[in-house]
């Protein structure tokens, strides 16, 4: 009897794995940042034939984002009209934000509409604030005031040492030149030739 059941069941358990795995919805990517006014692409992919897919925000809100079915025209929620397109089928769609704004950060999913709702693991869109044009300027100019300067004194402070450098060279140099001349060449004794000696007899002495 239990042989018989578990003859029954086996078929069962064969077809369960499959309409999990038939059921599977991918995301990415798994986070991404951008700055305010610029887009991002989320793009939803799944296994299987699907009646329709959803983007969803779940954090910190729940709302709908789009809702897309082959053949027939999207639904975007308001709060995203004009801002939303897509390229591909809805077994493999991306989905682009365009002039995202700082309430868009959020935690976004993609939802498949098959036999029963299943939901992507989801991606983190972080939306950062964009710094003036004038602020950025300002820093620029700062960065320039600031570098000159230094770079003037880097430059100054290489110049002296090269010099530095030189002199002691050439130092040594007329130093080991003068200890050559010293030890090659003879001792000159200058004797007295004034008038008060003219009468004295020299002689000749040679020093080396």
């Amino acid at each position: 009897m239990a042989g018989l059941l578990g003859l029954q069941l086996l078929p069962m358990l064969l077809v369960l794995p499959r309409n999990l795995a038939a059921q599977e919805v991918w995301q990415s990517p798994t986070y991404t940042i951008a700055l305010e006014g610029d887009s991002v692409n989320i793009t939803c992919s799944s296994r299987g034939p699907l009646l329709g897919l959803y983007l969803k925000q779940r954090w910190p809100n729940c709302s709908n984002v789009i809702y897309y079915e082959n053949g027939k025209e999207p639904t975007v929620d308001q709060r995203f009209q004009g801002r939303v397109t897509f390229s591909g089928l809805q077994y493999n769609l991306t989905i682009s934000m365009h002039h995202l704004q700082l309430a868009d950060t959020g935690d976004y999913a993609c939802q498949a509409i098959m036999n029963d709702e299943v939901w992507g693991p989801g991606t983190l869109v972080v939306v950062t604030e964009k710094l003036p044009q004038t602020v950025n300027t300002c820093q620029e100019t700062q960065l320039i005031h600031f570098a000159l300067p230094t770079a003037l004194a880097m430059g100054f402070f290489l110049v002296g040492l090269g010099l530095g450098a030189v002199c002691v060279l050439r130092r040594t140099q007329i130093q080991k030149l003068c200890c050559a001349k010293e030890k090659n060449s003879e001792c000159v004794v200058y004797e007295d030739m004034s008038h008060r000696r003219c009468n004295t007899t020299s002689i000749p002495n040679h020093y080396q």
